[in-house]
């Protein structure tokens, strides 16, 4: 609440103007006050003065920690429910968030691939940047290119904030996102991020050579390294439950089950990586989607020599470390087979033979083998045959590649959209360092 402190009183100028004989600019004043006051309280309304990519407001805003964040356990769960009206046309307005670790690179290709192919506008990161709207901030759309009022399509990974996001798409947008069994999603996070932080800095001097022998290292007494003041901790805690908004640290049940509620309020469908194939026969089936928009080939892949074997112990200690991922696999994984069995196990099974015969054309026609990342020698990327398609090419592209198409498309495309200058390109890095730094640490 902003306090408005009163004028001393005075017994002549500009207070007796307004009092006596100037009535319209007595009228002016109030309604120009009135603006300040609704502006400060609406910051994200395209006509508050706000309303730009400059930055302003609190130290805890700049940190991109609201007073009142999103992840607090005061704060009252959304009213907000997705759409349940079955559909009967193709639907184009998708927000698909991209966890991390749980094959959603390959989601990523889908939603943007159907952007390209129905000419839809598309919510990107800022260029040079592969994580949407300052993340680990709470999206912001002051650091989504372009600046439109409105996207059809959102397919990058970005953090959850269902007031953040109905500002920047329509109501009757779908909401979809896709979670892993928290076992394996651990393990693939520790793999992928073990060179960096926060695991590079808590484990830099344990005596262990591989990353097998550091993951079970940090599980077998996690809260001797875990703590909040390393950058990315919550890489190492219940990273699919940050992704979604949420406080990893709370392991109060009730907030727990309050916020997997939420998400069951706001998401129209919930992939499971464990299940990738039938959840996109599903996805096709609730978005009124086709065959060709959900085909896939693979995009990334570790070797077999650089994944760790979960055995029962080490497992029972990433689910009690991970409780809240847990939670919320357990209760995702419930529902998603619950919406199979309406859909029709018999049909789900015929589905799934067609499906797969395609999968398997498109990649057998576009990809020539699998070869490991130069960064990365442990992680496989698709190479593609000799002179692909541009069908091959748009399977194969990643979301960085891909955006960059669309960024293109859309500059050239929607009337009086113009590119940034050098100049306001600098300032929006200065913005996106400000706020996504400011939240390496906080919630």
């Amino acid at each position: 609440m902003y306090m408005v402190n009163k004028p001393p009183r005075n017994s002549n100028g500009v207070g007796n103007m307004i009092r006596g004989r100037h009535p319209v600019l007595k009228l002016i004043l109030v309604i120009g006050c009135a603006f300040i006051l609704w502006s400060l309280n609406h910051p994200n309304s395209p006509i508050s003065f706000r309303s730009s990519r400059t930055f302003s407001g609190s130290s805890e805003e700049r940190a991109g920690t609201p007073t009142n964040s999103y992840a607090s356990g005061t704060r009252a769960v959304s009213t907000f429910h997705k759409v349940t009206e079955t559909c009967t046309k193709t639907v184009t307005n998708v927000v698909f968030l991209k966890t991390h670790k749980t094959g959603s690179s390959t989601m990523s290709n889908i939603m943007l691939r159907f952007a390209d192919n129905h000419n839809l506008t598309v919510a990107l990161p800022l260029k040079n940047h592969w994580e949407l709207g300052g993340y680990p901030s709470y999206i912001d759309r002051r650091l989504i290119d372009p600046q439109l009022p409105k996207y059809d399509i959102i397919g990058h990974h970005f953090r959850f904030n269902i007031e953040k996001l109905r500002e920047i798409v329509r109501e009757e947008a779908r909401y979809i996102t896709i979670i892993r069994s928290p076992m394996d999603n651990v393990e693939s996070v520790f793999g992928f991020f073990v060179d960096q932080s926060p695991f590079n800095d808590w484990l830099a001097n344990v005596q262990a050579d591989t990353t097998a022998l550091r993951l079970h290292t940090f599980y077998d007494k996690p809260e001797s390294f875990f703590t909040k003041d390393t950058d990315w901790y919550f890489r190492s805690k219940n990273h699919m439950f940050f992704d979604n908004g949420y406080d990893v640290t709370n392991t109060d049940e009730s907030y727990i089950d309050s916020r997997i509620q939420e998400m069951d309020n706001i998401f129209s469908l919930v992939l499971i990586t464990d299940y990738f194939d039938e959840s996109l026969i599903m996805m096709k089936h609730r978005l009124c989607w086709d065959w060709q928009d959900v085909i896939y080939i693979k995009f990334k892949m570790r070797i077999e020599e650089a994944k760790t074997e979960v055995d029962q112990d080490l497992g029972e200690k990433i689910l009690k470390w991970n409780h809240a991922d847990y939670k919320l696999y357990d209760h995702f994984n419930k529902t998603f087979w619950k919406g199979v069995d309406e859909y029709g196990r018999d049909r789900m099974a015929e589905d799934l033979k067609t499906f797969q015969v395609k999968r398997d054309e498109a990649e057998e026609l576009c990809i020539d083998s699998y070869q490991p990342f130069k960064k990365k020698p442990w992680m496989l990327g698709a190479k593609l045959r000799p002179k692909p398609s541009e069908y091959c090419k748009h399977l194969a592209w990643s979301e960085t590649v891909y955006g960059e198409r669309l960024r293109e498309k859309m500059y050239t495309s929607i009337p009086g959209l113009k590119e940034d200058s050098e100049e306001e390109e600098a300032k929006h890095q200065a913005l996106f360092d400000e706020v996504a730094q400011g939240s390496l640490r906080k919630d």
